[in-house]
């Protein structure tokens, strides 16, 4: 089982919540869901799967935003509901020449298939390196989540400003002398 991969699925559902003015939702249609998160997804989709979908991307966000805030309490707690709506059901598997491992039964919705796998991903994670390890984006505008897999713990933006962000947090400000750098405002 890929943890990583699991856990990013959680934060792509999640972050199809950010749009661009005057987008429409990328939740609404098969279609446009099929276009945000296709790869991640195994089966036509359903209106019962969009709507499961939509519900399962505020629980991450607010599950991303309690961490991110220190409400350690309030993460987990929706995590554990999540755990219970969305059970996993692992088997043993081999193929490609590789040693017997762990995936995940491919049984249910399409919806309910990957919640289980974004849902234990996240879960593992946590386990892993920790709640504080969750985040949204430290730009104001921007409400985006992501994962710190940092060795310092220290990432602050998502994947879209993480470089921008950390380019403009060492530019001198106009009114600073030359030399000195001063972090950028968000």
């Amino acid at each position: 089982m890929n943890l990583s991969s699991y856990a990013e699925q959680a934060v792509r559902l999640a972050n199809t919540a950010v749009r661009a003015d005057g987008d429409s939702d990328a939740l609404s249609t098969a279609d446009a869901c099929a276009a945000a998160l296709g790869d991640c997804l195994a089966g036509s989709l359903t209106r019962r799967d969009l709507s499961t979908l939509r519900y399962l991307r505020d629980e991450f966000i607010a599950i991303f935003t309690a961490a991110a805030t220190g409400d350690e309490k309030a993460a987990i707690a929706r995590l554990n509901a999540l755990l219970i709506q969305f059970p996993i059901q692992p088997e043993m598997v081999g193929h490609d020449d590789q040693a017997w491992h762990v995936h995940l039964a491919s049984q249910g919705s399409v919806a309910d298939r990957f919640a289980a796998g974004a849902v234990i991903g996240v879960s593992l994670t946590i386990s892993q390196y920790s709640l504080s390890r969750l985040g949204v984006c430290a730009i104001a505008s921007c409400h985006r989540v992501f994962i710190d897999y940092s060795h310092s713990r220290s990432r602050r933006y998502c994947a879209e400003h993480a470089a921008r962000g950390n380019v403009s947090a060492l530019r001198p400000e106009p009114s600073a002398p030359p030399g000195r750098a001063t972090p950028a405002a968000s």
